[in-house]
């Protein structure tokens, strides 16, 4: 039986980063009653802490094409809902000497399946717009690569999740979740000190590197892998471009533009809490040193703070330590473990929010016997 709007369910959305906000508004868009809550401001957390970049998926066409391919496609879609919070600045892919040789050909011919556009450009044009990049480069490419402002997104996220009848909870802490017969229905929420019931018919946890520590509120188990990287701010301009290393995605291998500064990055450790230490001495060492391979001048360069995030990426079954972990996106259908209506989405990146937030909501309809169309990615965000 298709619902009415009317009759939509009350839909509780645990988490205010992209990807939460992404469910709050593809919930919205579709009618459903929807509740966000955020223990802290919206995009608080890792959605904030990152390159900020929207990515071609060039970054993963040799170890995950398809991912790579779900990347550039988002790329396209984001950009025309909502242009004002995205720079199409372009990107580069470029070579050292001891980068492996091989990589170059894979890298092409992975592009191509995933269907990103590519194209060499002379070593000698690519230095005479990207002065201070080292001069011994082999060879570059040209990738969409882009830039997302993640103050201006969630702005126009939160002004939209409103407008559609959405609530929003910002500095409310989850302290309990409950379940009548095996059913998830209702949250206890905490704010100044002040405790809340809000009752519902089903909840979505989309808390990020906080999602295991949610779930265990009500006896559940998600297993992620949490890794913790960190980057460095440039006074500067440094590039006018995304710059990336041409080779498996490792540690210290992009520097973007951040308006009249530079952020290069990142590292990667695997760590067990989400809540993110600050950057240690030893990091912004290995930072500006992996940084001087491809910008020999960096210490010319004032480098005035840090940052650092943590990325809930989904645990693998099979870890090889020769690839990084891998960024696609899972949902979880709790029912499996015995509680039903309560729904997990993990992993992903700031540029797939929007394609995990149709996912798990899809599987949110099938659950209530609701066949309401994804609308999120033609409806532009409110300006």
């Amino acid at each position: 039986m298709v619902k009415t709007i009317n009759s939509m369910p009350r839909i509780i959305v645990i988490g205010g980063g992209a990807t939460g906000c992404g469910v709050a508004r593809d919930l919205v868009l579709r009618g459903y009653k929807t509740i966000l809550v955020e223990s802290g401001n919206l995009g608080s957390g890792t959605s904030s802490r990152s390159h900020g970049m929207l990515q071609s998926g060039a970054r993963y066409a040799v170890t995950e094409t398809s991912f790579a391919a779900e990347c550039y496609r988002e790329r396209n879609i984001i950009s025309k809902i909502f242009p004002k919070a995205v720079n199409l600045i372009g990107g580069l892919f470029v070579s050292l000497s001891n980068d492996p040789k091989d990589y170059v050909e894979k890298f092409l011919q992975c592009c191509e399946v995933a269907k990103i556009p590519t194209r060499e450009i002379q070593v000698g044009k690519v230095l005479k717009i990207e002065r201070e990049l080292n001069k011994n480069i082999l060879r570059a490419f040209h990738v969409p690569d882009a830039l997302i402002y993640p103050k201006k997104l969630f702005d126009l996220l939160a002004k939209e999740i409103r407008a559609y009848g959405g609530k929003i909870l910002t500095n409310h802490q989850v302290v309990s979740i409950k379940e009548t017969n095996g059913v998830a229905d209702s949250i206890v929420v905490s704010h100044n000190g002040v405790k809340t019931n809000i009752e519902c018919d089903g909840i979505i946890n989309a808390a990020g590197p906080w999602t295991s520590k949610v779930a265990k509120l009500i006896n559940q188990n998600v297993e992620l892998e949490l890794t913790r990287g960190c980057g460095i701010f440039f006074t500067g301009q440094l590039v006018k471009k995304a710059i990336n290393r041409c080779r498996i995605p490792n540690s210290n291998d992009i520097m973007c533009p951040s308006g009249e500064e530079s952020l290069w990055g990142t590292t990667s450790e695997v760590v067990y809490d989400p809540d993110t230490p600050e950057t240690r001495p030893d990091e912004v060492i290995e930072l500006i040193q992996g940084a001087q391979e491809l910008f020999p001048n960096i210490k010319n360069y004032k480098s005035f703070r840090t940052w650092s995030g943590v990325r809930p990426l989904v645990k693998p079954k099979n870890i090889n330590k020769n690839l990084p972990v891998s960024r696609s996106h899972l949902v979880i259908d709790h029912k499996e473990t015995g509680l039903d209506n309560f729904l997990t989405v993990c992993g992903g990146a700031l540029t797939t929010h929007r394609l995990m937030a149709e996912d798990v909501v899809n599987k949110l309809g099938d659950k209530f016997g609701i066949n309401i169309s994804c609308s999120s990615h033609t409806t532009s965000l409110l300006n």
